[in-house]
């Protein structure tokens, strides 16, 4: 591949992408827009996060698919110009009907660009024989993303306060207007295994039943393989349901963060003074998940990928006791954690995923992770939301801890089983590999010293001496050459 440098500024284009699409300044107050203006309870918005989350199951390995066959950059413009349109819709609709129906656009052009910036994001490393700093760079993205969203939280609320709610929605239907314009300022890097060509140690280590591929397929061939590649590799599937439970669960206390402030009296559109203070509690959640996304890379790099999301699950398990204990403002601290937690969660699961899977695929396999993420929360958040309105937050806390407790452990103790055959099967494989073959078999000697001899692709090559050295093309002195060397054996990625 010639100049693969070039896919290098990428990476910073990508981080203003995500900043982009982060500076959502309506996001501190939604919830109390469609309390206060449009006049509906907290189980109709959470019947409302039921259709959008709906909406994401069904659209969204249908996009990736889109992604891997059309590709990564064309998504996430679009995406970005889509959310616009759904944004706008959302200020305009009058009622629940009119609200979903721009839920459902919304929720397609998040689709367009959920697993598609990831594939992106990886395969410019993958050019560039960067992969193992996935992590790292996924997790500054999400990190300005959620720097983006802590931004949007400290002047949402003042905003909110002094233009008045509507306002802010249409300003952040401007941002991401910019976000779909940054995309097509990316460069597309390859998609299928042969545009990267033989590549050993930054390829996925799939199985021979799954390396076969059909770059004609359309884009329902993208999704059944994508689906195929899922249930065949159990780590990669149990991986998704796991991350999945723990990181809806963990997001649960911050959806509730809003109502749970105007419960205590607090109203953002009481005037600037409101707003501010609004946002000021608001914003320790944003700041927590943009820490997060930081500490993903160095927390996983210390501990492995194998114990850092169990780690993660339980030590947010104990950050609910006091949100089931007191019903006091000062539960929004242990709430904020909790959202730096989940945040931290993404990163490190889609990087366990990349490693598993070919870039061919890419997309489609991490938009399935974002599909059952999407149906989990599609059931869970209703639900819940229903309990908070009808009994109280605290009661919803503990139904939140109540999934991971039960199913999330349940799938983490399948998830460690599949993990461990999955390796010790690398292992196995690796171990029945056979030793790389000299470069070159003498078998015969020449007149003037040299050698002839046989490369290991069976052309015939002359021109090494016997003596170890070899004469300038000038004819004038010597220089030593080293006998031939074994190609190095690829590495792997640390699955540890």
């Amino acid at each position: 591949m010639t100049h693969p440098e070039r896919y290098a500024r990428n990476i910073p284009i990508y981080y203003l992408f995500q900043f982009a699409t982060g500076f959502l300044i309506w996001v501190p107050v939604w919830i109390i827009f469609l309390q206060d203006e449009r006049g509906l309870s907290l189980t109709q918005v959470g019947l409302m996060e039921g259709v959008f989350w709906v909406s994401m199951m069904l659209f969204e390995v249908p996009t990736g698919a889109i992604a891997d066959r059309f590709g990564r950059r064309t998504s996430l413009a679009l995406g970005g110009f889509i959310f616009t349109a759904g944004t706008t819709m959302f200020v305009l609709a009058d009622g629940f009907v009119g609200l979903a129906i721009s839920y459902v656009v919304m929720a397609t052009s998040m689709t367009l660009y959920s697993g598609s910036g990831h594939a992106l994001l990886f395969d410019s490393l993958r050019v560039l024989g960067r992969t193992r700093e996935y992590e790292k760079h996924m997790g500054r993205s999400e990190a300005l993303m959620t720097g983006a969203l802590l931004g949007a939280a400290l002047f949402g609320g003042p905003m909110a306060g002094l233009w008045g709610l509507e306002t802010v929605f249409l300003i952040g239907a401007g941002t991401m207007a910019t976000a779909g314009f940054v995309a097509l300022l990316l460069r597309e890097p390859p998609r299928t295994e042969e545009e990267f060509g033989p590549d050993g140690l930054h390829a996925a280590p799939v199985s021979a039943a799954d390396a076969h591929d059909d770059n004609s397929q359309g884009v329902l061939g993208y999704v059944l393989e994508g689906f195929r590649i899922v249930l065949r590799q159990r780590p990669i599937l149990w991986i998704i349901v796991l991350a999945g439970i723990v990181t809806v669960a963990y997001e649960m206390p911050n959806f509730f963060v809003q109502p749970f402030l105007r419960s205590h009296g607090l109203n953002p559109s009481g005037g600037l003074l409101d707003g501010a203070t609004w946002s000021a509690l608001i914003v320790p959640g944003f700041a927590a998940m943009s820490a997060g996304s930081l500490l993903a890379a160095p927390f996983v790099a210390r501990v492995g990928e194998r114990r850092a999301i169990p780690l993660l699950m339980f030590g947010g398990a104990f950050l609910f006791i006091p949100l089931l204990i007191f019903n006091h403002i000062s539960i929004v601290a242990p709430i904020a954690i909790l959202g730096g937690i989940h945040a931290a969660i993404r990163p490190i699961a889609t990087g366990y995923i990349n490693r598993r899977i070919r870039s061919d695929q890419r997309a489609t396999v991490l938009s399935i992770f974002e599909l059952m993420m999407a149906a989990q929360m599609a059931v869970i958040v209703p639900l819940i939301s229903a309990s908070a309105d009808v009994i109280d937050f605290r009661f919803a806390y503990g139904l939140s801890i109540g999934v991971v407790l039960t199913f999330g452990v349940a799938f983490l103790i399948i998830w460690r089983r599949s993990h461990r055959r999955d390796q010790a099967d690398v292992l196995r494989r690796i171990s029945l590999r056979p030793a790389p073959q000299a470069v070159a078999q003498a078998i015969a000697v020449a007149p003037d010293g040299t050698t002839i001899g046989v490369h290991a692709n069976g052309v015939p090559t002359r021109g090494i001496p016997t003596n170890g050295v070899e004469p300038h093309a000038n004819g004038n002195g010597t220089s030593p050459v080293p006998g031939p060397t074994p190609d190095p054996a690829p590495t792997r990625q640390d699955r540890s």
